[in-house]
């Protein structure tokens, strides 16, 4: 995911963040939203912050046509002749039946699911206008078959069977909503909505939901760093990118490989990563790694590493006799490969770094195959790490050469 951007403390930031989680299954999700991180500048004020909404999404009232009907969402009450059952969302979705299993809110994004996998097969997923780092507790929504520029995006999303991707269909106008949301609570946000669309099933839900608050957002005029999201360690990062000089002018040409992890052992935090290349005024490009922990509920940066080190050689925890091959394997491979660099490279940094283990406990033998670039654009490089386990532990025996290999049925060094 690389997010490109000119940032100083006056600026007006424009990112546009693309989030995958929700079809990957992998441990962090976004959703793309215009305007990303605009109200990061207020923050380095000494005044408070001062949250700015997105200018390709606020209206402009001097420059825009009005519609022939009137411009939607607006904020208003519930008509008198409308009636929302109070009972979980239901109703029908591209001709199938609709019941609300599960409900999120997320970057101005309110997400209605049937479903328990990764992909729901159904959802209706409301966009609203705005700055999406707010929760819009006690307001309401209204749209009476107008539609248009400022009015919410509807999203209905149905799986086919057989199908492991959904099929979706968008909407800007010619439907009616009602949406009203209550007070939050406990990270909750409870809502009731009356939906009906035009396409060619008439696809309508009606009811209440309690959305999980999820993602990144603003609190008061602060950041909410309990947010388990990567948009709050890139928030992190760049408050700490800034921290020494705020005025200076910074360009983050890519955010890397971004990701939170579960404690790597009982009584221990959450912890996360995420890269940064960046260059500030004409200076040549940097690459800054920075991890993080979530300490008595909120994040905070743990370590800042160049980008001649590598995350996998400086865990919180080092392994140890108890712990999994895989990660002793790749933590002394990982060791092993920065030192190496470092000597032959020293003004190279690591770029793409992955690594791969495979071991034997009846042979006592095992690899870490481990790739990576010295340039971001370079081409990527090979070494495997031969491992033996002894008495007091895994060792790192040697390099492999580039024509041997294990074989695992036998624990022999073979050619290639």
């Amino acid at each position: 995911m690389d997010l490109k951007m000119n940032f100083d403390k006056k600026s007006v930031i424009q990112i546009v963040i693309l989030i995958v989680l929700i079809a990957g299954g992998a441990g962090a999700y976004f959703l793309q939203q215009d305007g990303g991180l605009d109200f990061i500048s207020g923050f380095f004020e000494s005044e408070p912050a001062t949250i700015r909404p997105p200018a390709t999404r606020a209206p402009a009232p001097a420059a825009r046509t009005p519609a022939p009907t009137p411009a939607a969402p607006v904020v208003a009450t519930k008509p008198a002749d409308t009636e929302i059952p109070a009972v979980p969302v239901k109703g029908q979705i591209h001709g199938k039946s609709f019941v609300v299993e599960n409900s999120y809110f997320e970057s101005g994004v309110l997400g209605l699911r049937l479903g328990k996998d990764v992909t729901a097969d159904l959802e209706v997923k409301v966009m609203l206008p705005g700055t999406a780092w707010e929760t819009p507790a006690g307001k309401s929504f209204k749209v009476t078959n107008a539609g248009g520029p400022s009015a919410p995006q509807v999203v209905l999303a149905w799986k086919e069977a057989g199908q492991a991707t959904s099929s979706e269909q968008k909407f800007n106008e010619k439907y009616t909503m009602v949406l009203e949301f209550g007070l939050e609570k406990d990270k909750k946000l409870p809502g009731k909505i009356l939906l009906s669309l035009p396409d060619e099933t008439k696809s309508q839900v009606a009811g209440t939901f309690e959305a999980d608050i999820r993602g990144f957002r603003i609190v008061g005029g602060k950041p909410d760093l309990s947010a388990d999201s990567v948009e709050t360690l890139q928030y992190l990062a760049l408050h700490e990118l800034l921290k020494d000089d705020p005025n200076k002018s910074l360009e983050v040409l890519a955010f890397r490989d971004g990701r939170y992890a579960p404690p790597e052992s009982a009584g221990k935090n959450v912890t996360g990563y995420i890269e940064a290349e960046y260059r500030i005024g004409q200076a040549p490009p940097s690459v800054q790694r920075f991890q993080f922990e979530k300490v008595n509920g909120s994040w905070k940066v743990r370590a800042a590493l160049s980008g001649k080190q590598l995350d996998e050689a400086h865990p919180v925890l080092v392994p140890g006799t108890k712990d999994s091959p895989t990660r002793m394997l790749t933590y002394l491979a990982a060791k092993r490969l920065e030192s190496e660099i470092q000597k032959k490279f020293p003004d190279k940094n690591i770029y793409d770094p992955e690594f791969m283990s495979r071991h034997s406990d009846k042979f006592k033998i095992g690899i870490c195959e481990a790739s990576y670039k010295l340039d971001s654009g370079g081409e990527k490089l090979k070494t495997a790490y031969l491992f033996r386990r002894q008495t007091g532990g895994w060792t790192l025996d040697r390099a492999l050469g580039d024509k041997e290999k294990v074989d695992f049925d036998n624990g022999r060094i073979v050619k290639r």
